[in-house]
């Protein structure tokens, strides 16, 4: 269960993220947060992925204040948050199997279970027989989907997704919330996706968080 609870960000700048922002996101579900740019969509995500701390208010993880974690177990809370960025954010200079490994080895997890899993996550995604390949030799929608398969290839408990059909056309972008939507219903996984394609999620039956100018305008269920 994750829980925000009258949750403020003020940047030094004076500008307000979030403003008094309460929410609920149960075990296991899915979220699309929607707004228009700025409307603090990505705030959110870093408060829950702390990279962020919030000025005021509580964010509730398992019952935990993730906010007044001691520093040292942060990378540990982490291991159990998969993220998948716009732009992707792959390692140019090694291959695809390396880049979706990263975090296990990271985790020091031994190589023939990173091996196992890496290529589990891949076949996931639609991209057994790519490990050897660069980045760069894969399409916009595969690199994405490689994204993907790092994200979760450790396995985690909560799925964080910034606006990650930004760069891809409608048909791509449907596939890659497919991939979203089989994560929760197999495997479980709590999905938040912030985007603001409205068509796109229009067709898709789950809850939606719209935001304004850093407060919940809209909680549709």
């Amino acid at each position: 269960m994750i829980l925000l609870h009258r949750v403020t960000k003020r940047y030094s700048n004076g500008r307000e993220g979030l403003a008094e922002v309460s929410l609920r996101f149960a075990d296991g579900s899915m979220t699309f947060v929607t707004g228009h740019s700025g409307a603090g969509k990505s705030t959110l995500l870093k408060l829950l992925l702390l990279t962020e701390l919030p000025t005021r208010g509580e964010v509730m993880v398992d019952g935990v204040d993730i906010t007044r974690m001691p520093s040292r177990r942060v990378p540990l809370y982490r291991r159990r948050v998969g993220v998948v960025f716009q732009d992707h954010h792959l390692l140019a200079r090694r291959s695809v199997f390396d880049n979706v490994a990263l975090p296990l080895r990271v985790a020091g997890i031994d190589e023939g279970e990173t091996a196992r899993r890496a290529r589990a996550a891949l076949s996931s995604v639609g991209l057994l027989g790519t490990e050897d390949q660069l980045p760069s030799a894969l399409s916009l929608g595969e690199q994405q989907r490689v994204g993907i398969a790092r994200a979760v290839v450790h396995r985690p408990a909560l799925l964080l997704a910034d606006e990650p059909t930004g760069n891809l056309d409608p048909g791509l972008s449907r596939d890659i919330m497919r991939l979203f939507t089989r994560f929760n219903q197999q495997i479980g996984t709590t999905v938040i996706v912030a985007t603001h394609d409205l068509e796109l999620i229009s067709a898709l039956a789950y809850p939606v968080v719209e935001l304004e100018k850093g407060r919940v305008r809209e909680h549709a269920a």
